[in-house]
């Protein structure tokens, strides 16, 4: 029984957020990183790495290698072609997500069993 006298109250539980929409950068990154790109910025971060210690020996590097990463991945998608581009801008589609990566997008029935477990 609640505070009221009555019956007990059904708990309200909100369902999760939905994931936010890539930012078309972000889904050339998923789309690149791995098959042309991985190299290139493991590269770039340990230049910018090697050079910050030579200037500042005992000082840890301004940046990060994700914020590298990101700088690098927005440089080499404002360089791609206009198809690269359509592509990507197919990929944020939330559809595309359930087709192209399945594993990330839970239908409610799994969360909420996940949730009660």
């Amino acid at each position: 029984m609640n505070a009221n006298g009555g019956a007990c109250d059904v708990l309200k539980i909100k369902s999760p957020p939905q994931p936010r929409k890539l930012q078309a950068w972000q889904a050339y990154h998923v789309l690149t990183y791995e098959s042309i790109w991985k190299p290139h910025v493991n590269k770039a971060w340990m230049t910018y790495k090697e050079k910050w210690l030579s200037e500042h020996p005992n000082e840890k590097p301004e940046k990060t290698q994700l914020e590298i990463m990101a700088e690098f991945m927005k440089e080499k998608f404002n360089e791609e072609n206009e198809e690269m581009k359509k592509h990507c801008e197919e990929y944020r589609k939330p559809e595309m997500q359930a087709v192209l990566n399945p594993a990330k997008v839970k239908p409610q029935a799994a969360i909420n069993e996940a949730f009660q477990s």
